[in-house]
């Protein structure tokens, strides 16, 4: 007589027949007829071996279905996702279910980052020496009320100028970080490298070409902290390098706390680390610099900036610094305006980041100097799906959807969804019978 022993050890002879469940597929309902074996025992439910066999999900739809689902999801709003799953399949899906599809597939997605093999190499890159950047950035996300950090406080706790609007500098607090990392492999150009000159006055199509990002992997946290990121980048780069054999570099936007957790991680693992202020942020504080010595639309100001620019990439922030200073001398903004602020604040930025302004170490290596990079994957990861308009998510599922989106712009999107679904076989199904016993179709 068949019977089944469950993970509690209890076996179940009660063989019924009769039992019926139905899974929503990509072609509509089916129902699946098997036999439940009980005990008998009270508080020992009943097993479903058959459910076991076909790796039947919890929730009703078949797993090619919620890929779909995840994927349209993914990729736009969750109205967009139930249109075109309808479409697609005929199915309808409401909204609330679409984010529970969402949270539920991304369980295993923090798993998964960390146990993931060494990725494969790159064509065109020489094992071992291509240099290694690293970078991370912020993005907000418009939270629920319940959703928001707990050192934030609510709109309507705030000083507000206005009763109606925020003001100047206000805002309204219903934001929270999302911390976007990558990792990648700098394909560095053939040739010789680029002057100063040629980053600032490009050639056109004849030009120098600029390094090129590679083999690119993300991370993106918005329930943990930036530590927790930075964390996991280092974690990739020790994955792709364990020998320490390349060049490791950090580009990052200047903010003191994030040099900070590039510094103690680089300690902690023993790693020497290239930290690469973003060139952008220093043009963007020149141009800023510009106005204040300059008329409106004076033609002259974009070629102050130019020369002050190469300067810098020349090495010569010092003399640069001496300049600005020597400027803000012979022409002395009002006390307390618009413009003082700036020459403070230009001034503060360059001296404070001249140790990681070696643009020309840089451009000698072919290194890249801009966060291009992460700049990019905080605008197509984040703001693309989490930035729509109207949109305000709950902790659960913007995490899941920043874990989702990360996964697939790495690559991993395949890999993931069979892992994922093994994973689910094991955890709703497998763990419920006796070790070693294989469940009975």
């Amino acid at each position: 007589m068949a019977q089944v022993t469950g993970e509690d050890g209890v076996r179940r002879a009660r063989a019924e027949r009769g039992h019926v469940r139905t899974v929503v597929t990509t072609v509509g309902a089916v129902k699946v007829r098997r036999i439940g074996y009980r005990s008998g025992v009270k508080g020992a439910g009943s097993l479903f071996p058959r459910d076991a066999v076909l790796n039947l999900p919890p929730c009703g739809y078949s797993w090619p279905l919620q890929r779909l689902a995840e994927m349209s999801c993914r990729s736009g709003s969750y109205e967009q996702a139930h249109g075109f799953v309808l479409a697609a399949t005929g199915v309808s899906i409401g909204k609330r279910q679409l984010e529970q599809v969402i949270i539920a597939a991304a369980a295993d997605a923090e798993r998964f980052c960390q146990d993931r093999d060494e990725p494969a190499g790159v064509p065109g890159l020489e094992p071992g020496l291509a240099p290694l950047a690293l970078s991370a950035d912020g993005k907000g996300v418009a939270m629920l009320p319940g959703a928001r950090r707990r050192c934030a406080k609510a709109p309507d706790q705030r000083v507000r100028t206005f009763e109606k609007r925020a003001g100047t500098g206000e805002k309204k607090g219903c934001k929270r970080m999302a911390e976007t990392g990558a990792v990648f492999d700098v394909a560095v150009p053939d040739g010789p490298p680029r002057t100063p000159e040629q980053v600032m006055r490009p050639e056109g199509g004849s030009g120098k070409k600029p390094p090129r990002a590679q083999n690119r992997w993300y991370a993106c946290d918005i329930t943990a902290g930036r530590d927790v990121t930075i964390g996991k980048i280092f974690a990739e780069a020790d994955r792709r390098d364990p020998g320490r054999l390349r060049t490791w570099i950090a580009l990052v936007d200047g903010d003191t706390y994030q040099l900070g957790l590039f510094q103690a991680q680089a300690a902690a693992r023993g790693v020497t680390l290239a930290i690469v202020i973003d060139f952008i942020h220093v043009l963007e504080y020149l141009w800023k610099a510009a106005w204040c010595f300059h008329r409106p639309r004076d033609p002259a100001m974009e070629d102050w900036v130019i020369a002050q620019a190469t300067g810098i990439l020349h090495g010569q922030v010092p003399d640069v610094i001496t300049r600005i200073r020597a400027l803000a001398a012979a022409h002395p903004p009002r006390p307390g305006s618009e413009h003082a602020k700036i020459i403070r604040k230009t001034l503060s930025y360059l001296q404070n980041k001249q140790p990681w302004m070696d643009y020309p170490r840089a451009l000698a290596n072919g290194w890249p100097i801009a966060t291009g990079v992460i700049e990019g994957a905080c605008r197509h990861l984040v703001q693309d799906r989490m930035g729509i308009t109207g949109a305000r998510w709950s902790l659960p599922g913007a995490q899941a959807m920043l874990w989702l989106r990360a996964i697939n712009a790495s690559g991993d999107h395949d890999a993931y969804w069979a892992r994922h679904i093994e994973q689910e076989h094991q955890r709703n199904h497998l763990s419920r019978y006796q070790h070693g016993l294989e469940p009975a179709a």
